[in-house]
């Protein structure tokens, strides 16, 4: 009997008939729209056979008649293979439930690549989404670099974090940040010094020389001598041209240290051209700008330096360098290594990043959805009024996990609600659940088949008023070359909404919350935020550009939305 696997078109898909497949062949094709989900008993697995990964559930179990089953989100990479039909591992998930393992090759249509390609099948360069989502992850470790230099290890403050997003939105002429400006912006200035007095080694080596020169010798420079013809060392040294085996000195600059920096060079170069030509191009404004003059002259220091005569004898080092006592302790070298490995690691995480990049988008929104309700409440508003009765930081991940970088309950709040000249005692409390603590939350505990990324639980204080739960969807629709119009895929959730209460209302509990729920789509051409209505008042579409300097823009967007649907509610 084969294990019970579904795909649904969209995270909220679950129980629509027209948007599900069913994963029963060894095949399965189907169109891809941005953020599939697969659903699965709770006591199967999921595992990427390319890199035997484990996939990572996101909301409560959702009850069935068959039992509890739980969501995964599709990794982007399988479904987007260039050449899949060519290779094996290609567009596989493996599934494992009781000791039984099957396959299913899927074959999504309309997912975009990473590469783009030349009609001779060669790979060429990456595609604007592979820029992006790198560019993701390069502003959580801005953050994460934020909160070490405060001294707070993983931890930020909401209101550093929201400042973070207006000053990447200050400038917007600036090419965005990556890793080589980082690098860039350090070590410009200490390169050539660290050059200059690179540590070298005397080796010890056996070489014939000149009598009077041999000041030091080993046994086996002794077993040699005993072996020569004559009886003293003048008739010894007559026979070898007055020459005798002996140990010699030779300075090296060979050492694991100048191997780790002349490869650091090679690859800041490498980074250097290609922020160059991905990040800048060919804009005259962009060129001009501050980062890109930075990575330019970085970049022209990086090639003189590569020249340098002494690093043309020193070899590559190993694939997987341990750092040694110098890379370690000296302070030069340590900050070549620290980059070093950050460069190292980047690399390593690239293909990781763009499997998972649906995870690292919903990542994006919850922090965009949290930033606009922690602004909120710093801001006077003329309806609604957000009080913080708690103070939150955001924690984020040293390495993204599955593409995740923010930690389960890192969100604001809870926050007192109230309409302006209301009293408190009718006041309500907004709490902010993570799906991964959702099953731990009354309020959103069965709401594991709505799919959800977000839920905002709005508890009255007032008894009479029931219990509010906003649902957010986050779908990633830039990784699609085409999908539905907005209006199209506001009613597609409208329609699974209600047909999610439907089911909950079959449970007659008299305090089970009313939902109301809320779209943000990734779109790679939006140049602000577009708010699109739904199917009815229920449920919003906010299209949100996945360029961060355009995420200042994306909180006023949401802010409107969260205002407009818990005003009604209040």
């Amino acid at each position: 009997m084969p294990i019970d696997v579904q795909l649904h078109f969209w995270p909220w898909s679950e129980g629509i008939r027209e948007d599900t497949v069913n994963l029963t062949k060894g095949e399965v094709s189907f169109p891809f729209w941005g953020s599939p989900v697969l659903s699965i008993s709770a006591r199967a697995e999921l595992y990427l056979p390319r890199r035997h990964e484990r996939f990572v559930p996101f909301g409560p179990p959702l009850e069935t008649l068959a039992g509890k089953y739980r969501l995964y989100e599709a990794p982007h990479g399988v479904l987007a293979s260039r050449y899949a039909q060519l290779i094996s591992s290609e567009g596989e998930i493996r599934v494992i439930a009781e000791k039984r393992r099957e396959t299913v090759r899927l074959k999504a249509q309309g997912a975009k690549g990473r590469f783009s390609w030349h009609k001779r099948g060669e790979k060429d360069d990456e595609t604007p989404l592979a820029r992006t989502v790198v560019a993701w992850s390069q502003f959580f470790d801005d953050l994460l670099d934020s909160a070490k230099k405060a001294g707070r290890e993983n931890r930020l403050p909401w209101a550093e974090a929201v400042k973070s997003i207006v000053a990447v939105a200050e400038d917007p002429q600036q090419p965005r940040k990556a890793l080589i400006v980082d690098i860039a912006e350090h070590m410009r200035g200490k390169l050539q010094q660290i050059i200059a007095a690179a540590r070298r080694v005397l080796n010890r080596e056996r070489l014939m020389l000149p009598a009077g020169r041999v000041s030091e010798t080993d046994n086996a420079c002794l077993r040699w001598m005993v072996r020569q013809p004559g009886e003293t060392l003048i008739q010894k040294a007559a026979t070898n041209r007055q020459r005798f085996l002996g140990i010699a000195r030779r300075e090296s600059f060979d050492t694991l240290e100048n191997r780790v920096m002349k490869d650091f060079l090679h690859r800041c170069s490498h980074e250097g051209r290609r922020y160059n030509k991905t990040e800048v191009g060919d804009d005259p404004g962009l060129r001009q700008s501050e980062r890109a003059i930075l990575v330019r002259q970085y970049l022209n220091l990086c090639t003189e330096l590569t020249r340098t005569p002494f690093l043309e004898n020193v070899a590559a080092p190993p694939p997987a360098p341990r750092p040694n006592y110098v890379l370690q302790n000296d302070i030069r070298y340590r900050e070549i290594w620290r980059h070093y490995v950050r460069l190292l690691r980047r690399e390593d995480e690239e293909d990781c990043l763009w499997d998972w990049q649906s995870r690292t988008w919903a990542d994006v929104c919850r922090f965009l959805v949290c930033a606009a309700i922690f602004d909120l409440s710093t801001k006077p508003s003329e309806e609604v009024l957000f009080e913080e009765l708690l103070a939150s930081a955001v924690r984020l991940a040293g390495e993204q996990r599955l593409g995740s970088r923010i930690l389960a309950g890192s969100e604001p709040g809870p926050f007192l609600v109230t309409r302006r000249g209301q009293e408190r005692s009718r006041a309500s409390i907004l709490e902010i659940v993570h799906p991964d603590q959702a099953g731990e939350h009354p309020a959103t505990r069965l709401l594991g088949r709505t799919g959800g990324h977000l839920y905002l639980v709005l508890t009255p204080l007032a008894r009479e008023k029931p219990l509010l739960v906003l649902i957010v969807w986050a779908i990633h629709t830039a990784g699609a070359e085409k999908h539905p119009d907005w209006a199209t895929i506001g009613y597609s959730a409208g329609r699974a909404l209600d047909n999610h209460r439907r089911i909950f209302d079959q449970l007659k509990d008299p305090g089970f919350p009313l939902l109301r729920g809320f779209i943000v789509a990734s779109d790679m051409e939006a140049e602000s935020v577009e708010l699109h209505p739904g199917a009815s008042a229920d449920l919003h579409l906010v299209q949100v550009a996945t360029d961060q300097r355009r995420w200042k823009d994306a909180i006023d967007g949401i802010s409107l939305v969260i205002l407009d649907i818990l005003g009604a509610a209040l």
